[in-house]
């Protein structure tokens, strides 16, 4: 059997409607709802594909011996925010867009289809 990881995030109620404080391992932080002051748990499920992205793609390009100096990965996301209360709120489009420094355009496509398919 392959070796796995198991992660544990909880967020929890905080009696401010719209507000939850999430914590993984020893880390907290504040998750608005959409429009609240804090960063809102889309934004958060998004930083979470980028983050994905940018360490796998480097983690392949170093094993590889691929020459990436830099990269700069942004997901941009599109949602429905008149649906009803009640109803699920759907991603109608989700873009990535990567950017990198250091390898050639093939060796470029060559990581992000690695990441597509992982």
């Amino acid at each position: 059997m392959a070796a796995s990881l198991a992660y544990t995030v909880r967020s929890y109620s905080t009696g401010t409607l719209g507000r939850a404080i999430c914590n993984s391992r020893n880390h907290h932080w504040v998750a608005d709802d959409s429009g609240g002051e804090e960063l809102g748990a889309g934004e958060f499920f998004l930083s979470g594909l980028s983050a994905c992205a940018v360490n796998m793609i480097e983690r392949v390009a170093r094993q590889e011996e691929r020459p990436l100096d830099w990269m700069d990965v942004s997901v941009e996301a599109y949602r429905d925010t008149d649906a009803p209360v009640g109803e699920r709120s759907l991603y109608e489009d989700i873009k990535v867009h990567f950017q990198m420094w250091g390898v050639s355009d093939e060796d470029g496509e060559s990581l992000v289809d690695h990441w597509k398919r992982h």
